[in-house]
């Protein structure tokens, strides 16, 4: 092999996509569990024969919820609630654009499309918060007959309302997709995103992810057997 091939072979070899890590694996996880959750509990809420199955998935889904709220708390700061939250103080800003109509709107770009898709993701997720728990609380009292008729309205109210928030998150992470805004799903599954600098979640917290997946897993294993 001649020095000018290895000289060829040589950049090839060191071409690697720069990437920084953004999501901690307990968040990863979360996410995955959450999916699978209510993914389940819908599939069977009209089956009788996994009836259990169903009200199982569902008190999985509450704990989740409240893994969140304390992850939240007291997780790392990319995770916490309070970081969230101070993405929807851009409403106001745009609450004023429309109060200036049309001269504002007319000046919007992307950057003001961000800043919409910011607002609603995060309006999203707290959405699915507290529907999960309307949906828990509404779920414990049928199961327990300690309600009427009237309380599975509710019930399948609330799980067809965070169908269409599950959905809509869903919609708004492939249009900024297409949009070339986001790298999708992707930062969610692996926990990095393309592009140089430091990591933003400094830790993986492995440990925290171990101990969710475990309790996930013992709880429906005890539920179900």
């Amino acid at each position: 092999m001649t020095h000018h091939t290895l000289n060829t072979l040589a950049p090839s070899a060191k071409t690697c996509t720069p990437s920084r890590r953004i999501v901690e694996m307990p968040m990863r996880m979360f996410h995955t569990f959450m999916a699978l959750s209510f993914v389940g509990a819908y599939m069977t809420a009209e089956s009788e024969r996994f009836r259990l199955l169903h009200v199982s998935l569902g008190y999985t889904l509450f704990g989740l919820v409240v893994f969140r709220l304390l992850w939240g708390m007291f997780g790392p700061r990319q995770s916490r609630l309070s970081v969230a939250w101070r993405k929807l103080e851009a409403l106001k800003e745009l609450i004023n654009d429309f109060q200036n109509f049309p001269e504002a709107v007319l000046k919007w770009n992307a950057q003001t499309f961000r800043k919409w898709s910011s607002i609603v993701l995060t309006l999203a997720a707290f959405s699915t918060f507290l529907i999960s728990i309307f949906i828990t609380l509404s779920g414990y009292a049928i199961y327990n007959e300690i309600s009427g008729d009237w309380m599975s309205e509710i019930h399948e109210f609330f799980g067809n309302f965070l169908l269409m928030a599950v959905l809509l998150h869903i919609a708004l992470v492939m249009l900024m997709v297409l949009s070339k805004k986001s790298q999708g799903l992707r930062p969610m599954w692996t926990g990095r995103r393309d592009g140089a600098g430091p990591d933003v979640a400094q830790s993986n917290h492995v440990w925290v992810a171990v101990l969710l997946g475990m309790a996930v897993v013992s709880f429906l294993f005890f539920q179900l057997t």
